[in-house]
């Protein structure tokens, strides 16, 4: 397996993870490291984004996709946690996932517009709809046990996206000052709920947390 990826992109950070959670041997490209992965990128994922997985004549360009497909090839341990338990899990993953789009793509690709004298009324609109998603995920994970697996008994797929969620927010300011585009993310106004980092605390040292990075 080949893995084209960004060190610091989230979702590409999602499916390290679930890789780690289920001892998946794989060849990792980072996207901007050459310009033979760049065209690779551009050739294999129409939409020209990270991460793709190249599993022999299969490529899958979606995170979600992605961690879906490892799932079901390697199904021990399972990413997600079987009835009620499960349907939590994948409304955390919705709400990191939009948070995350809602942000870079206002910071990141819509940039090139913050001078349009109507975008200060586009972002704020979105700015606030990403604001109140990160404050529910900070009231959904304050209501679980400090230390604990967020749905069922075992870290999974929910725990593993909003880990990459909290962890990509916090090192946006510290990337800020070398990558334009983490600024202009910053810049937007949001604020990461203290909440978030105390849950994240107890899991910053776990082991595959570690491996990841």
């Amino acid at each position: 397996m080949i893995l084209y990826h960004f060190v610091n992109s989230p979702f590409a950070r999602r499916v390290r993870f679930t890789m780690v959670l289920k001892g998946i041997s794989v060849e990792l490209r980072e996207a901007r490291a050459t310009p033979e992965n760049q065209e690779a990128v551009r050739c294999l994922n129409p939409v020209h984004t990270v991460p793709v997985l190249v599993d022999g004549d299969r490529v899958i360009s979606d995170s979600t996709a992605i961690c879906h497909y490892l799932d079901r090839k390697f199904p021990e341990p399972p990413l997600w946690p079987a009835g009620m338990a499960g349907a939590d899990a994948f409304e955390f993953v919705a709400l990191t996932d939009s948070v995350i789009d809602t942000l870079s793509d206002l910071g990141m690709r819509y940039h090139p517009l913050h001078e349009h004298p109507q975008f200060p009324e586009v972002r704020d609109m979105f700015i606030g709809r990403a604001q109140r998603m990160l404050d529910r995920l900070a009231q959904m994970v304050s209501t679980r046990p400090a230390g604990e697996p967020l749905c069922g008994p075992a870290w999974s797929g929910a725990d593993i996206a909003v880990y990459t969620l909290v962890i990509w927010l916090e090192g946006l300011p510290h990337r800020a000052a070398t990558f334009p585009p983490a600024k202009w993310v910053v810049d937007l106004g949001w604020s990461l709920p203290p909440a978030l980092r105390t849950w994240a605390d107890p899991h910053r040292w776990r082991e595959d947390v570690l491996i990841t990075g």
